[in-house]
């Protein structure tokens, strides 16, 4: 009775969650205890029903030596038993530093591996309701958020928690009618690790002096908290669609402003949703990751911080990109371009340049646009000159200056963030470095009474989104029309 009444059970919270598929192939993680073997017992039941395939994976992690071994001989036979094939993995773990999570690690890894060699889609793990309940206390001392609250979740991506809807005794009750054994791990009783001792120690305690019923309530607090975390998860989802102003491989520049004006906690959703999508998972994008990200986006200036997993983020002009690599500013790839006579446009870092030769000067730019609009003796530059970001020992002769000044010490006068010094780009014709960009030209190509060609060169920020029309209409007031050009 006890065994269809658990095949019901299951049956029906697979469905209810859809955590499983018609034609899906299972991997379950068997280790021998009552949990997993109660597992995989039950879908050996099911799996017609519910058309699936099943393998068995054992990892032996070696810790134990006689007792995981004879775990591993138990979990062969049950398989056998029950007709499930089965493949055992040896895990070598270091005796020194936290043995619970280099098993985990170790696991997991194989369970990965085995998936993708076999071509299986989801990996079944046997936690129950009991380690919900301290999944979530512990999470709770942890100081954790929504979706550290929300504790072990019934689907995340590939890993499934079909028993979710069981309690341990529960489960021992099934195997105890089905005459199954299982194998007990006694590291279970030390109550050095804090996971033991919050089992064998502080739940009970908080059951016999506080609440019966703690346990039913902690899980109870974890769909509560699900829920929430996916419905914040869903308008996430529409709100990185609508701030996003670019997305590219490895990639994702986020609209400032917008971000700014979330309340903190939409922040960091859309900072772990990023984070996931850039790396692949958001278990170790922490509290502390959500603070320093923070600290950039409100930050004055240009910022870059490094985050795990090779992500990085960086406030440039108005946005806030992530990406991964070393860095991803527009034009890094390669450590210069060169320009020729005739080239009428370029794009470098994070500008679009274009270059024209004129034979009557135009009027002057506005005082905001002359650092970015430049016009020089177009005879006194060598051609192809490049543009290129700084290296050392760059120096040059600033405007209205007779002496040469070292670039590094140029940027210090200025005043110019240090992080925007690698991304700012430089005009060299190999004897000239006669341009830095949105700063100043050298005053060696500046024109004079005996210029007779000039080339007009305009930067373009890329991260900005200029009204064309205006900027048309403005140039053509001054008088700008093609009859000026050579």
């Amino acid at each position: 009775m006890v065994i269809e009444q658990a095949l019901k059970r299951l049956d029906n919270y697979i469905k209810s969650k859809e955590l499983i598929k018609s034609e899906d192939k299972l991997i379950l993680g068997c280790s021998g205890g009552a949990d997993s073997n109660a597992m995989l017992f039950l879908l050996a039941r099911l799996r017609r029903v519910l058309n699936v395939s099943l393998l068995a994976v054992h990892v032996n992690h070696q810790l134990r030596g006689a007792e995981s071994d004879a775990d591993e001989m138990a979990v062969k036979q049950l398989c056998l038993f029950l007709n499930v094939p089965i493949i055992i993995r040896k895990a070598t773990i270091s005796p020194t530093g936290n043995l619970e999570n280099q098993a985990r690690k170790a696991r997991f890894a194989m369970f990965n591996q085995v998936l993708e060699n076999y071509q299986f889609d989801k990996i079944l793990l046997a936690h129950h309701s009991d380690d919900q309940a301290e999944t979530v206390l512990q999470n709770l001392f942890r100081g954790a958020g929504i979706c550290g609250m929300a504790g072990i979740k019934p689907i995340a991506g590939k890993i499934v928690h079909p028993m979710l809807c069981f309690s341990r005794i529960e489960l021992e009750k099934v195997l105890i009618e089905a005459k199954i054994p299982w194998q007990t791990d006694n590291s279970n009783l030390d109550n050095s690790f804090n996971r033991n001792r919050m089992r064998n120690d502080l739940i009970p305690k908080l059951i016999s002096e506080y609440n019966p019923g703690v346990k039913q309530h902690l899980n109870r607090l974890a769909d509560i908290f699900l829920q929430a975390d996916n419905l914040l998860l869903e308008r996430t989802k529409k709100q990185l669609k609508r701030l996003t102003l670019d997305a590219a491989q490895g990639k994702i520049s986020l609209d400032l402003a917008g971000m700014q004006k979330l309340i903190p906690i939409e922040r960091y959703y859309l900072m772990r949703l990023i984070f996931r999508k850039l790396c692949g998972h958001e278990v170790d994008f922490m509290g502390v990751h959500y603070d320093a990200v923070e600290e950039v986006l409100f930050s004055q200036g240009s910022k870059k911080l490094a985050l795990p997993h090779g992500v990085s983020v960086k406030k440039l002009y108005e946005e806030l990109i992530f990406f991964t690599g070393n860095d991803a500013l527009p034009g890094a790839e390669s450590e210069f371009i060169e320009i020729e006579a005739d080239r009428a446009r370029a794009v470098y870092g994070d500008y679009r340049f274009s270059f024209r030769y004129l034979k009557v000067l135009p009027k002057e730019p506005n005082p905001e646009e002359a650092f970015y609009n430049i016009i020089i003796d177009a005879d006194k530059i060598k051609y192809p000159f490049k543009i290129r970001f700084r290296k050392p020992g760059d120096r040059f002769i600033p405007f209205g200056m007779n002496q040469f000044k070292r670039l590094k010490e140029f940027f210090i006068d200025e005043k110019v963030p240090k992080y925007d010094r690698d991304s700012l780009p430089l005009f060299d014709d190999g004897e000239i470095l006669f341009w830095i960009v949105g700063y100043r030209i050298d005053n060696r190509v500046r024109r004079d009474e005996t210029s007779t060609h000039y080339l007009q060169i305009t930067a373009e920020p890329i991260t900005t989104k200029p009204n064309r029309a205006a900027k048309k209409k403005k140039s053509d007031k001054r008088g700008n029309d093609e009859s000026d050009e050579l």
